[in-house]
């Protein structure tokens, strides 16, 4: 498979992230625990920016500096999760050479993955406990 590493990590992060909202509050997306931090809002909408740069890197082999306009939260996690399958896609059709994998994996995927653990501690904070899991057992596969 192409990308097999890059296209599983995507399927992690996306399997893990809608852990993290599942049962979430409506009012999770404005919830702030203090004044210089991220709302969840704020944090996903980081997290499809990173993305969006991922893609231009893919295509221009450089990232850019364009903000997303920021959008409700369920209109945030939408864009996300559609732009994590976007991505995944291209993933697909285009083989990353190495030194861009580890760039990439390096760079904004982490960054993702460190924000969805955000977003799980601000879940639970917000009074929804995220359920504990064996997450190297979970049933993830790429293709989002």
């Amino acid at each position: 498979m192409t990308n097999e590493l890059l296209r599983h990590t995507l399927a992690s992060i996306a399997y893990r992230f809608r852990n993290s909202i599942r049962n979430s509050n409506e009012n999770f997306g404005t919830f702030k625990i203090a004044a210089a931090t991220r709302t969840p809002n704020e944090i996903v909408n980081h997290m499809f920016d990173l993305l969006i740069k991922t893609q231009t890197f893919i295509q221009k082999g450089s990232f850019d500096n364009v903000k997303p306009t920021a959008l409700d939260f369920n209109s945030e996690v939408d864009r996300f999760l559609l732009e994590l399958n976007n991505l995944d896609n291209a993933f697909a059709r285009n083989e990353i050479d190495m030194n861009s994998s580890k760039r990439l994996l390096q760079g904004p995927l982490l960054d993702i993955m460190s924000h969805v653990g955000q977003i799980a501690m601000l879940s639970g904070l917000n009074g929804n406990k995220i359920q504990a899991e064996d997450y190297s057992s979970a049933k993830i596969k790429a293709g989002i």
